[in-house]
């Protein structure tokens, strides 16, 4: 991790503010006797027992370990709809699990704590993928949360379906055009659609927005640190004239036009698509919950065009209460490395839950962006390499570019309105053939100018 100028203004408003308030160590979150107590949301139900009572034994270990943190679990969700009113409220657990596409929003609306220092003092936690943490990183080097898991866009393809269309599965399409041909080339020898687009739920917009970053435009800049719209830029509209060329002149995207994620992994685990654009993460819904067969699943890294910026990622983040003392901010980071990413510094802890993912049916070294770097992923796999049990060989050419494909963010601001305006855009090119594609972006252009000016 690059070492950063520490935003010494953040961390002394933060400070600043408990100080202000004059508070006593009980009301900060700490004890007299220098004990401290945090609440942490993601609780899942009794409806979950199995994972609600993986986390409790967690929280047990952990205070074992740190016998003067005391951790009190709630059933508190990310949910958009009453999230302000939570923070205004006072009621937003120490830690919270948050989507990736939100964290910029939170940080730079002072929501969320900076935890920089926390982390820079974290030795697992300053090892964490640099590529990754840039996700999480302000305009100003601050640290807004620790991602948990993440992934990047990229093409999931059907191994059966490209053999039985004569393409070979260990040459998977690189570029725009080897993804028009080998989809054409499905489409024409095997009946299938040869790519699945989602277009609905958002969907549609999130998977204009990763081929336009693909083919080099971001949909939002940024000018002295105030984001501008940037929609109607020339890399989206070769984003959508290549899905324009792909329905009406090769035909190769099958009939159904509204389709949900729900849809697209149906299609795609049931072997009745052969390529889709999706998340990085999809093996484990594909194989476990949609019976794949784990030797059809196939990725391959997101092609890029000549000035392509890299690939779109997301998923999810942990964060930490802006109204968090410094006491619960440390004690938070604590419970946030031994949670989530001691695994890939302790080898017991990495055994046991490949271990225990393998008993239960899941799949132990799927693929997928790693969180820590290089060197420490690298002894992570050989200490749970004797429980892997997904083809990783298939995965050869995604995990050998995934250092040197960019990763790049989500729209800091707005991004799920933006994709929901661009939902109608991609529908309306699939389904009308004169479809006008720079009035149809001018449009979306407009409305997030208005939105972002607010």
């Amino acid at each position: 991790m690059k070492k950063r100028a520490r935003s010494l203004g953040a961390v002394i408003l933060v400070t600043g503010l408990v100080a202000l308030a004059g508070c006593s160590a009980a009301e900060s979150g700490g004890d007299d006797d220098g004990s401290v107590t945090i609440t942490i949301g993601n609780l899942p139900s009794t409806e979950q027992a199995a994972s609600r009572d993986a986390i409790l034994a967690q929280i047990k270990a952990f205070q074992k370990k740190y016998p003067d943190i005391t951790v009190e679990a709630e059933e508190t969700y990310w949910d958009p709809a009453t999230f302000n009113a939570m923070v205004a409220g006072g009621t937003m657990p120490t830690v919270l699990t948050v989507p990736m596409t939100e964290i910029q929003s939170l940080g730079q609306r002072g929501q969320i704590a900076d935890i920089s220092a926390e982390v820079e003092a974290s030795e697992t936690l300053s090892a964490l993928n640099p590529t990754i943490m840039t996700t999480v990183t302000g305009p100003e080097d601050e640290i807004f949360g620790v991602p948990i898991n993440v992934y990047s866009q990229g093409l999931m393809f059907n191994r059966a379906i490209f053999e039985e269309a004569g393409l070979d599965p260990d040459a998977p399409p690189t570029t725009w055009a080897e993804v028009a041909s080998a989809a054409k080339t499905i489409t024409d020898k095997t009946g299938v659609p040869g790519l699945v687009l989602m277009t609905s739920g958002n969907l549609g917009g999130w998977t204009l927005t990763g081929m336009t970053y693909a083919f080099g435009d971001l949909m939002e800049t940024s000018e002295d640190g105030t984001p501008v719209a940037n929609v109607d830029n020339d890399s989206a509209i070769a984003a959508l004239e290549f899905i324009q060329d792909a329905r009406w002149k090769d035909n190769s995207l099958g009939a159904n036009f509204i389709m949900t994620s729900d849809d697209s992994r149906n299609e795609f685990g049931a072997g009745r698509a052969g390529i889709v654009i999706s998340g990085t993460d999809l093996y484990g819904d594909s194989v476990v919950n949609r019976g794949m067969d784990p030797q059809d699943f196939g990725l391959a890294p997101m092609p890029q065009a000549e000035g392509g910026l890299g690939a779109l990622g997301g998923g999810n983040v942990q964060v930490v209460s802006a109204t968090a003392s410094a006491e619960q901010r440390d004690a938070a980071t604590k419970w946030i490395d031994f949670a989530q990413i001691a695994r890939f510094t302790d080898e017991d802890q990495a055994v046991a839950a490949a271990k225990a993912e393998s008993a239960d049916g899941l799949p132990v070294g799927a693929p997928g962006l790693p969180l820590v770097g290089a060197d420490l992923f690298a002894q992570y796999n050989e200490w749970i390499a004797p429980y892997v049990n997904v083809p990783t060989e298939n995965f050869e050419l995604y995990a050998s570019t995934v250092e040197t494909i960019p990763l790049v963010p989500e729209p800091s601001q707005h991004a799920q309105e933006l994709y929901a305006a661009l939902d109608p855009v991609v529908q309306a090119v699939l389904t009308r053939e004169d479809a006008d594609i720079r009035a149809l972006l001018g449009d979306v252009q407009t409305q997030m100018e208005t939105l972002l000016a607010d």
